[in-house]
């Protein structure tokens, strides 16, 4: 049984459809879906019947409790895992979220390989502390009714756990022994009065029983008979002590002589076993001298025991490492506490995690190499850095787009106004702002979110030659173009194709300061000709499409970079304030249209990236208009009435403006309940609308889809068109999916509008 069989999930969503599309899906992947509901009061009812593992919960909810207040009472009810899954992206809210410890927060809209990623890594995470939790309480539930002594300690011979038994044998409550050195409450003693050290023995030997004295801590002695056992790591490193001890019915010898103070502080706790640490280990005096190095030290110092044991910490690590670590250390020192720090040591160029732990008068040190933890952890933030750009990116790009739609709408209805009057080239450059503005921010989404392209039909080599009839080019490169002719209409996202070619065409100025030579071909693939030894981002299965490849004859990549060049963040010109993020863009361009991006570099000679796409590119395909071709109009009307939802009034007010201007017939609404309310008294009055525009996104209110799936609900042949600033939405590369006709995605010019609107009036006849 694997793990999805045994998860048991329970969506909360508010949205139908929403949470419909995702039941099926989890469904299809093999999890269990327990139930669906839109309250959070009936969620808290439905966790006590159904018992699920994993709860999908949006933050808005129908009902007195919103999402997160929900999350805190059904964690109180049990271990449950709970997944975020909203279009709330502000910081407070996030903020709100993260106080409950949720395993995922999937931002709306989201697709199929997002939510399975999501689920799969949170159910993973949810049976690993359910196992967890279940051994660590066998273990506690074992040690607790043991009616031997078992005491457990950290490597320095700190107790983390004692149980009864071991309490009631040392005189020591349970209570005051924790944090304690081992050697101070398990005292032990050969009959000479010789300070015993604790024998750790493993599976593969037997050692035999021994009984030594136990000095109480009200001073009595007892004599015990005990076993130690290493405690290890996963990776099989030494990380402390278990020892079982049972007392035994001996009389006390009178001759038995008291161990003095000085044997009590020279008695150190699993120093017969240090030597087995792969790790470093190192005892240090109250002066920062060394008094012990065991011999992954030594190896680490490159020093013999001659030469490093009495040396100073201090002088064997560099000057900016007593800087930034000895404030630290010296407290850990005089107050006897223990200590955990990560340092650089240069000299081996590596990080290593010291901790220290208070030992006799000084400090015992265990060094532990831990780069690739760093280099993880750094990976890891890199990661959470994207997860945070996709949340600020979807957090704006909605009204930013809105501010942007506003801005090109008036720009463009000035310019037809004053265009028999009077050309402004104030007017123009200011509307070639607004569209660079516009493709900052869908390369932002495209970054963060990978992008779902809206595709049409597009001839590649005319797009290539069209981008570079607009391109600033760079002084002293030459520029070569070379298009096959006869090339094969292609469904792809045009504005996408010219963001990566953009960034492809940067990237190689910048590697040629000094002026060069850059190559652009557009050309049917030709699978003898795919390089065999570059670096890929992901392997076509056939390679039978049309590659663009840049060329350039630059400085070329390090072979030491080459791998790194698709993550995230990653320049070798941070000093030029470069972002490393062009071929992270350019690379989930590829992937979003079923392709692929391939590097050939060498350095000194030049670099090559090659983007390929098959022709059977997959994707919903809508035509010149943003119009799919998979849906069917609705019949037409004589007078035609166009029903607008918008929430931001200054982009509403421009809608208006602009279709009014052509005698439509326009009513207004901005909240998608309203949207519904009005359609539902014109379709019962007789005069229904021939067309709805609605907006995707209405924050804290309803959005585009569900008001679709409501009025559908009512007229199954509504006519409607979805706009939004959200361009990586699912909704916006599959309209017929959701229902609609066609797409118009935000910013936009008032002509394009007009031209969108006649269109799909136009098709009302098809089905007449």
């Amino acid at each position: 049984m694997n793990g999805s069989d045994r998860i048991r999930i329970l969506i909360v969503e508010n949205e139908g459809l929403v949470g419909c599309d995702m039941a099926a899906c989890l469904n299809g992947l093999g999890y269990r879906v327990v139930g669906t509901c839109a309250t959070g009061e009936e969620a808290l009812r439905l966790y006590d019947e159904l018992q699920p593992d994993l709860v999908l919960m949006d933050v808005h909810l129908d009902g007195s409790l919103d999402g997160i207040e929900t999350a805190k009472r059904l964690q109180k009810k049990g271990h449950v895992a709970v997944i975020y899954v909203t279009a709330c992206a502000d910081l407070e809210t996030v903020h709100r979220a993260r106080e409950t410890n949720p395993h995922g927060y999937l931002l709306k809209p989201f697709n199929q390989d997002e939510l399975r990623l999501t689920v799969e890594v949170a159910a993973s995470r949810h049976l690993a502390d359910k196992e967890r939790i279940s051994r660590e309480r066998s273990y506690f539930e074992t040690f607790q009714s043991l009616a031997d002594g078992v005491i457990a300690a950290d490597l320095a011979g700190v107790i983390v756990f004692m149980n009864p038994a071991a309490a009631r044998i040392t005189g020591w409550p349970q209570a005051q022994v924790v944090g304690r050195s081992l050697h101070e409450v398990f005292r032990i003693y050969h009959a000479s009065g010789e300070p015993a050290a604790v024998e750790l023995t493993s599976a593969s030997q037997t050692m035999p029983e021994r009984t030594v004295w136990l000095t109480a801590l009200d001073g009595s002695r007892v004599a015990v008979q005990d076993r130690s056992t290493p405690l290890r790591d996963q990776s099989g490193q030494l990380t402390g002590v278990v020892i079982l001890f049972r007392g035994l019915s001996v009389p006390v010898s009178e001759n038995l002589p008291a161990p003095s103070p000085g044997e009590r502080a020279a008695q150190a706790p699993l120093v017969d076993v240090v030597e087995s640490i792969s790790d470093p280990l190192i005892a240090l005096d109250s002066r920062w001298q060394l008094i012990y190095a065991n011999a992954s030290a030594q190896r680490l110092f490159e020093r013999g025991p001659e030469k490093l044991l009495g040396a100073n910490l201090w002088d064997l690590l560099p000057t900016a490492t007593r800087e930034s670590h000895y404030e630290a250390l010296s407290h850990a020192l005089l107050h006897r506490e223990s200590v955990t720090r990560e340092l650089y040591f240069e000299e081996k160029q590596t990080w290593l995690e010291i901790r220290g732990h208070p030992f006799a008068e000084g400090l015992l040190v265990l060094m532990q190499d831990i780069t690739s933890r760093r280099e993880e952890a750094d990976r890891r933030n890199r990661l959470d850095r994207l997860e945070s750009l996709g949340l600020l990116a979807r957090g704006f790009a909605h009204e930013f787009n809105n501010l942007l739609t506003v801005l090109l709408g008036n720009i463009s209805l000035a310019e037809m106004r004053l265009r028999s009057a009077v050309q402004l080239p104030e007017l123009h450059t200011a509307k070639q702002a607004t569209l660079q503005a516009q493709g900052l921010v869908q390369q932002l989404l495209t970054f963060a979110r990978g992008g779902a392209p809206i595709k049409r039909p597009t001839l590649l080599s005319d797009l290539v030659e069209q981008f570079f009839l607009h391109h600033s080019r760079a002084t002293r490169i030459e520029y070569r173009l070379e298009l096959a002719p006869r090339l094969p209409n292609l469904a792809v996202d045009p504005a996408q194709i010219r963001r990566l070619l953009g960034n492809l065409i940067r990237n190689a100025e910048q590697a040629q300061p000094e002026g060069g030579r850059i190559t652009v071909r557009c050309v049917a693939a030709d699978p003898g000709e795919m390089f065999p030894h570059e670096m890929l981002a992901d392997h076509p299965a056939q390679p039978t499409g049309i590659v663009i490849e840049v060329n350039d004859a630059g400085e070329g990549i390090l072979a030491e970079n080459l791998t790194h060049i698709f993550e995230p963040y990653f320049s070798t010109r941070k000093a030029e304030n470069a972002t490393g993020l062009g071929l992270t863009v350019c690379e989930s361009i590829a992937k979003a249209h079923g392709g692929s991006i391939s590097v050939r570099s060498e350095p000194g000679v030049g670099t090559t990236v090659r983007f390929y796409l098959p022709v059977d590119a997959d994707g919903e395909e809508v035509d010149a208009m943003g119009i799919t071709t998979a849906f069917d109009a609705a019949p037409s009307s004589a007078s035609p009435r166009i029903l607008i939802l918008e929430d931001d009034p200054l982009v509403r007010s421009l809608i208006v403006r602009n279709l009014t201007s052509q005698n439509y017939e326009i009513a207004e609404s901005a909240e998608g309940s309203e949207t519904v309310r009005l359609y539902q008294e014109s379709l019962q009055a007789g005069h229904p609308y021939d067309l709805v525009i609605l907006d995707l996104s209405i924050p804290n209110g309803m959005g585009g889809v569900r008001t679709m799936e409501r009025l559908r609900q009512l007229d199954p042949e509504v006519l409607a068109i979805v706009s939004s600033g959200y361009s990586d939405d699912p909704v916006m590369a599959k309209p017929a999916a959701y229902g609609f006709a066609a797409v118009l995605p935000k910013p936009y010019e008032p002509a394009d509008m007009l031209r969108l609107v006649k269109t799909v009036l136009a098709q009302r006849e098809v089905r007449k």
